[in-house]
């Protein structure tokens, strides 16, 4: 029992520090582009910017766990792109990341954002063998968003396995 102990306290202990870690890369916004990190740290002490960012892409979305492989593959680098309000918003910011010279970001300004979906005809792929359904309905996220995540998932179908997918392109 003694030993079993130990094996469970070190594996929790194991937990622990992976946790910390994680944490500390959120916290430092490690794995970002350095612009995106250096717009994320200037929104945690500067609210008039915080004000013009709704967040980025990534933290804006819910992926339940059995489609997050599939929905990370499909946005891949749009997963650090920001969303503001507006192009007015997005405007500021980028003259923000000039002024400083920190390099360039891609913004998703909700009121420019047009939507994208299937067209009746392509629905019909909906109903093949192993079709989960349209990424941008499988995954949750804030209605004021709904614009921003049918641009970047609203074509996108969701299959059970890789050969299901070629069969629904074809």
């Amino acid at each position: 029992v003694e030993e079993r102990i130990n094996k469970e306290r070190q594996l929790l202990e194991g937990r622990i520090s992976r946790l910390k870690l994680l944490e500390d890369m959120k916290k430092g916004y490690e794995g970002f582009n350095k612009s995106v990190k250096e717009i994320l740290t200037a929104c945690q002490s500067d609210k008039y910017i915080a004000n013009k960012v709704c967040g980025i892409v990534a933290s804006l979305i819910r992926v339940p766990t059995e489609y997050e492989i599939a929905i990370e593959t499909v946005l891949g680098s749009s997963l650090q792109y920001i969303v503001t309000e507006n192009e007015e918003d997005a405007k500021y910011i980028i003259e923000f990341l000039r002024s400083r010279q920190w390099g360039r970001a891609t913004f998703l300004p909700i009121t420019a954002v047009k939507t994208r979906s299937l067209s009746d005809t392509e629905k019909t792929v909906l109903q093949m063998a192993g079709c989960q359904g349209i990424a941008s309905e499988l995954v949750d996220f804030d209605p004021k968003y709904k614009g921003i995540f049918q641009n970047l998932l609203g074509r996108v179908i969701i299959t059970e396995n890789l050969d299901q997918a070629v069969n629904i392109a074809r």
